[in-house]
């Protein structure tokens, strides 16, 4: 069903965007502000859900509250009808997957790490987990990142990839081993899916391919990585060793915090360090 040129709330819809497994995006006017916007729309059947209404509210008032440079703001968020709905700031859809597909100049790999990493550092120390860290979900103006999508995938209870039916959720490419089981998330599978990014911006692939996403989920939980300086010997040995420990099917607590990531690789590239990485 096209929303384009209905209303919801206050914002007229405008523009059909493209769409996800989670959501659907449209450009919309807010005319008390006299701006664009960008409004992502959840599937209907979700509504029909006992508890969904009470669980999109209490997650959405979460997700508003960060505040980070390299986070996607929440300006609104409502409930209409059967429909769920997040009001952000318009950027032309651009991200991070646009750039992906060969390797990128380690400069800017540390300069996207940072961002990306200090923007999960935020999260992190509000109690939220992202859940779904992939390229697509990091919009990119010129060379800043805006992560988005925080709170969708809990939301839409996709935290799991494999329900009892064996459909999936989610990209198989990115998940960790623990959503590919099921099994209650923290930090850590951030931590491994930005170690699966980090991996593909270096590399020009991620680590696990199939022709299948059951057989993809499989090596995520199964098997090692390739280690990346095979495949780019001028990557620094500590870098590799941060990346797959991050990678590693086993992640105690105490395994490096996303905030490292930025100051590492200020270190080794000697990049002046941004704000998302004080």
């Amino acid at each position: 069903m096209s929303l384009i040129g209905q209303t919801l709330g206050q914002y007229r819809i405008v523009e059909f965007i493209g769409a996800g497994g989670m959501a659907s995006v449209y450009k919309a006017y807010q005319p008390s502000l006299d701006r664009h916007v960008a409004i992502k729309v959840l599937p209907a059947q979700h509504a029909l859900t006992p508890g969904y209404k009470d669980r999109f509210i209490q997650e959405a008032r979460a997700v508003a509250q960060l505040s980070h440079p390299n986070i996607l703001p929440i300006y609104d968020f409502g409930l209409e009808g059967d429909l769920s709905y997040f009001v952000m700031k318009y950027v032309p859809e651009h991200t991070l997957a646009n750039l992906m597909g060969q390797p990128l100049d380690l400069i800017q790999v540390s300069h996207i790490i940072g961002q990306l990493a200090g923007a999960l550092d935020h999260a992190h120390t509000k109690g939220i987990v992202h859940r779904d860290i992939k390229p697509s979900n990091m919009l990119m103006e010129g060379d800043w990142l805006l992560l988005t999508d925080f709170g969708l995938a809990k939301i839409t209870e996709a935290s799991t990839v494999i329900t009892s039916t064996g459909h999936i959720f989610g990209t198989p490419a990115y998940v960790s081993p623990e959503q590919a089981e099921g099994l209650p998330l923290d930090q850590r599978t951030d931590i491994y899916s930005l170690g699966i990014v980090l991996y593909e911006m270096v590399v020009g692939r991620v680590p696990f391919e199939g022709s299948t996403a059951m057989r993809i989920i499989n090596k995520h939980i199964h098997e090692l990585p390739p280690p990346p300086s095979t495949l780019r010997p001028d990557l620094p040995a500590v870098v590799e060793q941060v990346m797959l420990k991050a990678l590693a099917k086993q992640r105690p607590t105490g395994i490096p915090a996303p905030l490292t990531w930025p100051r590492l690789c200020a270190k080794l590239w000697r990049m002046p360090r941004g704000p998302s990485a004080a």
